[in-house]
Formats: structure tokens, sequence, C-alpha cells
């Protein structure tokens, strides 16, 4: 199970620097474009607004979970004994885990809707359906990755304990 989550992890966190990639080169041919030609790229911001920020953000959640990566603030937790730290932060993973359930469950209906609709993209023929079930998609690649981590946090190991590195 674990290296199947792996390997979709590795296929979401690609997915969402191509994507990055794609919103650079458009956002710099659409500038260019734009005040170079006079003729900027029809439908830039709205495949970079609608497809690609989402893609680059909600695809990489997981990733950035697994790492370490999000915001904590451990002001008062650092100073607690290791196993009180443990306990807390045992009780906010699952108080996490429980909201990122939400997320999923209220982003996915959402993205139903979307898709269930006409709407398209601006002036392009393009449904903005689609764009809407990579929320989902993403909190739910976080979602499973809180979960398989909370006996990880129960025994101290978790991305959470990690020590962060002085700004240089």
């Amino acid at each position: 199970m674990r290296k199947l989550l792996d390997g979709c992890n590795t296929v979401l966190i690609y997915t969402a620097v191509t994507s990055t990639f794609v919103m650079m080169c458009l956002t710099t041919v659409d500038a260019a474009g734009r005040y170079i030609f006079n003729r900027p790229v029809t439908g830039a911001y709205e495949i970079t607004t609608y497809y690609l920020i989402a893609a680059a953000v909600f695809l990489s959640a997981g990733y950035t979970y697994y790492e370490g990566g999000y915001i904590r603030v451990t002001f008062f937790v650092d100073r607690l004994p290791q196993k009180v730290k443990v306990a807390a932060s045992f009780l906010v993973q699952v108080g996490s885990i429980l909201y990122s359930g939400l997320l999923v469950v209220t982003t996915l209906k959402q993205a139903l809707r979307m898709v269930a609709t006409t709407e398209t993209l601006g002036s392009l023929d393009i449904p903005s359906g689609p764009a809407y079930v990579i929320v989902p998609i993403g909190f739910f690649f976080m979602f499973l990755l809180m979960l398989i981590d909370l006996p990880r946090v129960k025994k101290g190991r978790s991305a959470l304990f990690k020590e962060e590195s002085p700004p240089s």
C-alpha cells in the first residue's frame, strides 16, 4: 500500500512541477505577446487561474505534508516534555485528519456539481468543471498520507518532529 501511495504521490508532484513550468512559460509568452507584439495569448489567464495554479498548489499538498513543509507554531509545544509533545501532536494530527477528510468530501461535492455544469473558461471552449476535480484529488492524497503517518506521530518519528534549520 505504501509503495502504491508513494508512486501516486510521485506522479502528483511531477504533475504539479510540470504545471508550474507550463504556467511560467505561458505567462512569459503572454506578457511578451502583449507588450512586444500587442497580441496576448487568448485564454492564458483562464488556463493559469483555473487549471495550472490549482494543480501546482493542491497536487503538491501531500508531498509538502510528507516532507514536513507546512508551517508549524511550536513555541509552546517545544517547551513541553517529549511524552506530552508527542501526545499533543497526536491529538492535533487526529484533528487534522478529520478536517482534511471534511475538505475531501466538500470539495468533491463541489467538483461534481461543477463537472455537471456546462460552464466554460471565458472565451475558450474548455470546460471549467474538470479544474475543480484537482482540489479533492490533492486533499485526498494529503488525507491518506496523514492517516498513514498517524502511527509514526504516536511514536514521535513523523515529519512533524523534524527540526527546522535556522535561517541563514
